[in-house]
């Protein structure tokens, strides 16, 4: 066997699958959150809290309207605590640590709200 003719053929190979992938990028995966979200499951007479840090207790910075549209995505996480917290944590402030928040722009406001209450927008 002709090894500069393999190793030819493999750069070539390699070449294509490059070009290939560049001139068809792969679609978003699901994970990735949306460039905008509408709020959901918020009653009617109610309001969704934006806050400063991700979690039920920090400071209120904005009341968002239950039908809202149109929120910018910034990027979701879910906070995880150390173990040595986790271990002093109450039952309530486990089930809040296991939350997903995404940080969100609305009407010129960053902040973060909880993902339950955030659906895809267009």
């Amino acid at each position: 066997m002709d090894t500069p003719n393999i190793r030819r053929g493999a750069g070539i190979l390699t070449a294509s699958a490059l070009l290939i992938a560049l001139c068809h990028p792969l679609p978003a995966s699901a994970d990735d959150p949306p460039q905008y979200w509408a709020v959901t499951g918020v009653a009617d007479n109610d309001t969704l809290h934006m806050r400063d840090v991700p979690h039920g207790d920090s400071r209120i910075l904005a009341d968002i309207p239950p039908k809202a549209r149109g929120l910018k995505g910034l990027g979701c996480l879910k906070p995880e605590p150390s173990l040595d917290r986790w271990m002093t944590m109450t039952a309530d402030e486990r089930a809040n640590a296991k939350l997903e928040w995404c940080r969100v722009d609305y009407k010129g406001r960053q902040g973060w709200v909880a993902s339950r209450f955030l659906r895809p927008d267009k």
